[in-house]
């Protein structure tokens, strides 16, 4: 018959021979104090737990112990027992935790790996699931209604200081002219006629060549040197001058700001002041490529179709600019043409602009051709 090999160090051993411990049953909040024998190794070890407050005596065969790791402290040991239901046996003396893992040196977790990564990735799974729910939900949702609690006077100077910001991070330079001015003028008040605008709208040409127009809050508005060059003609730029107008209507700009700004406070609270202090720069990157969604660029668009049509012009004037960029593959991540290359549905904006007329024009033309010379030139 095979006896338990002597410890190695017979004073330890008799000194842990009685130990105490504190229990929870799993059916009173309280902690109970127990006395503990720990007799034996292995899976032939038991630990005997005498608890005097109820009187009763355990048997915990040290082959079914269990370590409960997210329980656990720096200064105690916690275990559990496969037959002991939700009892947790928490150690804290040092010396009885020692004598513990020299029995059961390789003392396996409860529930094991298999039962710990399921509940890793369900939580992982949850946290994302939350985070989701806030930068698509409830972002969006406060964003349009802080945008209605915004005062017209706030969102002029919030539009004329981003434009500040982006002229300068970009090296964006206007181009101005008397007669260009005027016959920018002339065309805004034409597609305009009849609109109760909250502010006045801005209306500038900037020098670059990208082709590209973008609408910033508060009626902030650039037509890029490089759409203008794009187009064939003047009707096609106030086309697209329209879609703008559409977005500063709807106030797209002022509620993409404040998505951004959300979306940017989530992602720095998630990944830290890394990621969070580029908020600014997101913002404004959002601004300048007027990123809006599918259906504010399709608000805009049908916008666009009703002013040219109030105005006596053609609303395909949009379709046609749209085709040629598409035909020529310009400005395929640019501002208004972004759905060229993003969106597979852009087919349908171009027949929606050809099915709101296609007719000849009603009224006079948007500006004379001497007035469309002095906008060509404008930045020289």
């Amino acid at each position: 018959m095979m006896t338990q090999p002597p410890p190695r160090d017979a004073k330890f051993a008799a000194k842990l021979a009685l130990a105490y411990g504190e229990i929870l049953d799993g059916i009173r909040p309280a902690l109970q104090r127990v006395s503990l024998r720990l007799s034996g190794q292995g899976r032939g070890g038991t630990l005997e737990l005498r608890n005097s407050q109820t009187n009763t005596t355990e048997i915990w065969q040290l082959d079914g112990l269990r370590l409960v790791p997210d329980q656990a402290r720096a200064d105690a040991l916690v275990l559990a027992h496969l037959g002991s239901g939700d009892a947790r046996l928490i150690l804290r003396d040092r010396d009885a935790i020692r004598a513990l893992l020299e029995a059961c040196p390789s003392l396996p977790n409860l529930n094991g790996s298999r039962g710990l990564w399921p509940r890793l990735v369900g939580l992982g799974a949850a946290a994302l699931a939350a985070v989701s729910a806030i930068l698509f939900v409830m972002i969006p949702f406060m964003a349009d209604r802080g945008t209605d609690l915004i005062p017209p006077q706030a969102e002029v100077e919030f539009g004329r200081a981003s434009y500040e910001r982006l002229a300068s991070a970009m090296g964006l330079r206007d181009c101005k002219s008397l007669a260009g001015d005027a016959a920018l003028m002339q065309m805004q008040a034409r597609l305009t006629e009849g609109l109760d605008l909250a502010y006045p709208l801005q209306i500038r040409v900037v020098n670059d060549p990208a082709v590209n127009a973008f609408a910033l809050p508060g009626g902030q508005i650039a037509i890029n040197r490089g759409l203008i060059d794009a187009a064939e003609t003047p009707e096609e730029v106030a086309a697209v001058l329209a879609h703008e107008i559409g977005h500063v209507v709807n106030r797209d700009g002022t509620r993409g700001a404040l998505r951004s700004i959300g979306s940017f406070g989530i992602v720095g609270l998630v990944f830290g002041d890394a990621l969070g202090t580029s908020a600014a720069a997101g913002i404004t990157q959002q601004m300048i490529s007027s990123s809006y969604s599918r259906e504010a660029e399709i608000a805009a668009d049908a916008f666009a179709h009703r002013q040219m049509t109030r105005a006596g012009l053609r609303p395909s004037a949009l379709g046609d600019m749209f085709q040629r960029m598409q035909a020529q593959g310009l400005g395929q991540d640019m501002g208004v043409f972004r759905s060229i290359a993003s969106h597979p549905e852009f087919q349908d904006r171009i027949a929606a602009a050809m099915a709101a007329g296609t007719g000849p024009a009603t009224g006079a033309p948007v500006i004379d051709a001497g007035q469309w010379q002095a906008v060509q030139s404008m930045c020289g």
